[in-house]
């Protein structure tokens, strides 16, 4: 049985990296003809090439899922047209075993995914993006990150920041303190704050207070205040949520909620990432089944059609029910397992109706 269960798991690898590599290769071409129109300065074709080849990574990650699926239909498929799977079953291997052999290759790209978007496309990813940056603004840009326009709530005061970066410094502060009615009460302001080890603190600092008859307006060379916001924790406001790793989606989702602050949008990008494998394993599940069920005779470019149909369908049915997480209020986690649940079922349902 081992050398029977290797010979279905190397059918799979074979068959997923094959697509994988197409896939990536059209996406090459694609991005390589739409930066075309972005050379200038000191980013020219081969700075491009050099680019996209950074990002490279970041591409196969982004493919891998949908990769996945199509190869386990043509690996599986390919054994199902030449009988092969015919004569293991009747040997007296059940589908379930089979269908257990195939994933074991997806289960190794997938722990590889996942170790790698924690430790190291975040920052590939970032290094590409300050590359690029470079050549088209013929500048270094600094160690530093920054995020510019950010605003804050917490409790009743709303924060706006001009920029803010990520050694400890915010510019251009904007602090409005409001009543239980929403009115204005407060409103501070300050060219720069700086972390300390109290907190921050504000330089050159303009306080007007509203009152029903009159404004009250005082200015301090320095104050203290409590800012919402940690400069460990600025770095992250610079990315998407998708491109943040899973550890520092979940301490800043955690660290917005302690705050009172929406994080659903971290929350939903964090179970994506964590609940990948859950996924690709359920819709993986559904196109092994077709094999032993409704496409176990189809030619293999009608197998490919169904499986970048399913994968789609999942992808569009999880970025559908993601905005309605945040929306209504549940749990965003649901937004994942709701569609991967549906493929499961299916999936078993097609393989009990094929037993």
């Amino acid at each position: 049985m081992k050398l029977l269960g290797r010979y279905i798991a190397n059918a799979v690898l074979i068959s997923t990296l094959a697509v994988l590599m197409v896939i990536v290769g059209l996406d090459i071409v694609f991005s390589l003809l739409d930066e075309l129109d972005n050379l200038r300065g000191d980013y020219g074709f081969s700075q491009v090439v050099n680019y996209l080849l950074i990002r490279l990574p970041n591409r196969f990650y982004l493919f891998l899922p949908i990769a996945i699926l199509v190869g386990v239909l043509i690996g599986l498929g390919n054994l199902a047209a030449t009988s092969e799977l015919t004569v293991m079953r009747a040997a007296g291997i059940s589908i379930p075993r089979l269908i257990f052999q195939a994933c074991k290759p997806v289960f190794i790209l997938l722990i590889l995914a996942i170790l790698a978007s924690e430790f190291w496309l975040p920052r590939l990813g970032q290094f590409a993006d300050t590359y690029r940056w470079e050549k088209l603004n013929k500048t270094q840009q600094s160690n530093l990150v920054t995020s510019h326009d950010l605003w804050l709530k917490e409790n009743n005061n709303f924060y706006s920041i001009n920029v803010a970066r990520d050694d400890g410094q915010l510019l251009g502060i904007r602090i409005f303190e409001l009543n239980e009615d929403w009115s204005l009460n407060k409103l501070i302001t300050a060219p720069r704050a700086d972390y300390l080890e109290q907190g921050w603190q504000l330089s050159n600092v303009r306080d007007i207070t509203f009152s029903a008859d009159k404004l009250e307006e005082s200015t301090y060379p320095k104050l203290d205040i409590n800012l919402p916001i940690e400069p460990q924790y600025v770095a992250l406001q610079a990315f998407e949520a998708e491109d943040l790793p899973p550890s520092q989606l979940w301490k800043y989702a955690g660290y917005l909620e302690s705050k009172g602050q929406p994080s659903g949008y971290y929350w939903l990008a964090f179970w994506k990432k964590t609940l990948l494998p859950i996924t690709v394993f359920a819709v993986v599940l559904l196109g092994a089944s077709f094999t032993f069920g409704p496409l176990r005779s189809v030619p293999a470019g009608t197998r490919v059609f169904h499986g970048i149909v399913i994968a789609l369908s999942v992808k569009f049915v999880q970025d559908l029910l993601g905005p309605s997480a945040l929306l209504w209020g549940f749990n965003p986690a649901l937004a994942v397992l709701i569609p991967a649940g549906f493929c499961a079922a299916f999936g078993f349902w097609f393989i009990y109706r094929a037993r």
